[in-house]
């Protein structure tokens, strides 16, 4: 009995509580991702430990000209939180207009610092202090601070593990600006599933009745008075009706952020109930606004492109992916099936042909060409 207790307490040797106390960090790593402020605060906690430095925070982007500081770790006073930083001002607004790692030795001696801070940073007892670019694509997304309460040089060592740092926070915003972005469009269409429901149903409900009443009310030999309380009822029932129709538009109606996700997903999911293909959507960056036309355009490509996959490419999977390029946004939709045989032209039918023109007229454009997988991917591209 006690050997099975033990058994029952320990896996591969480990106490229970321990393997609890792994999983539950892992479990709250995995939910930091889907929430940007979440794994900032998890990352910058890690700073100190990963870097060297004793203190550490985040300039966060407001607007291209400013940072406002948070996300303290190992701080005293308390001081900075919530400060706002010019471009150009202190070390975090030099670093927002260079784009490029800076440190000082000692904050309060530098010359090239400004006086701006230096009672902030006095009262931190801070001395050395290192910032870095949190960049992704070209983008600023924040700002990495890390300070000392001594002066200190920090080598090229230091400076290569605080970037190393800095990137894996723009990673994770970038991450967890997927997961917003898939969310909503999960939200958006469940939202115009609803509204189909709704139509179908309770509208369907309130047509019927309203009909039924005028079909009543125009009896010959009808009391006045009933007549009257039936018109009254039809009105209601109009007015009911009314009311539905704008509600469903607004809930079929999603966002111009979400639009072009949602249009394509809803395009994926008629494709795999129409064919038992698989069809994925993937938002591989962040995407520009587009005006509701471009949206419509890159939407109905991508429709078509699925359109031909059913008829000609005998896949076992399709990929639609949307991604910014090029000064606009691209859509690809890409197969693995039989791909461009050599004895017939490229598979471009007056759907694809309608929809390439379709692009031109708003200056984009629409390729199709073969996949290192062996099918075709159609790339459709518009500007932003």
């Amino acid at each position: 009995m006690a050997t099975m207790s033990n058994a029952g307490r320990r896996r591969n040797g480990r106490p229970r509580h321990d393997l609890l106390a792994e999983l539950d960090e892992e479990f709250a790593e995995i939910l930091a991702l889907l929430d940007r402020s979440a794994a900032m605060r998890r990352l910058s906690s890690t700073v100190p430990t990963l870097t060297g430095v004793e203190v550490a925070w985040i300039g966060s982007p407001r607007g291209p000209e400013q940072l406002v500081l948070g996300d303290f770790v190992n701080d005293h006073t308390g001081v900075a939180d919530g400060l706002i930083v010019p471009a150009g001002a202190g070390l975090g607004g030099k670093v927002l207009m260079g784009r490029r790692p800076l440190w000082v030795s000692d904050y309060r001696e530098s010359p090239e610092i400004g006086l701006d801070f230096v009672p902030h940073v006095a009262a931190e007892g801070v001395h050395a202090m290192i910032a870095a670019p949190i960049l992704h694509d070209g983008r600023l997304l924040g700002v990495l601070y890390g300070a000392d309460r001594y002066s200190r040089r920090y080598d090229d060592r230091a400076i290569h593990a605080f970037e190393q740092v800095a990137a894996r926070m723009a990673a994770a915003q970038v991450v967890a600006e997927r997961a917003r972005h898939a969310a909503e469009v999960a939200a958006h269409e469940e939202r115009r599933r609803l509204a189909l429901e709704l139509h179908d149903t309770v509208g369907a409900m309130l047509f019927t009745l309203g009909a039924g009443i005028r079909l009543l009310r125009d009896e010959p030999n009808l009391d006045e008075t009933v007549r009257a309380r039936l018109a009254m009822i039809d009105q209601q029932a109009s007015e009911a009706s009314a009311a539905l129709r704008g509600s469903l538009h607004v809930l079929s109606t999603p966002p111009e952020r979400v639009a072009l996700g949602v249009a394509l997903r809803e395009h994926c999911r008629a494709f795999s109930e129409r064919t038992g293909v698989i069809a994925r959507m993937i938002t591989l960056t962040e995407l520009p606004s587009l005006a509701p036309t471009r949206i419509r355009a890159l939407a109905d490509a991508a429709r078509e492109a699925l359109l031909n996959v059913e008829k000609h490419a005998r896949a076992h999977s399709v990929v639609v992916s949307a991604f910014a390029a090029r000064d606009g946004v691209t859509v690809t939709v890409s197969d693995d099936g039989e791909g461009i045989a050599t004895d017939r032209p490229c598979p471009r039918g007056l759907g694809l042909a309608a929809a390439s023109d379709r692009l031109a007229r708003i200056g984009g454009t629409l390729t199709v060409g073969e996949n290192d997988d062996g099918g075709v991917t159609v790339q459709a591209w518009v500007p932003a």
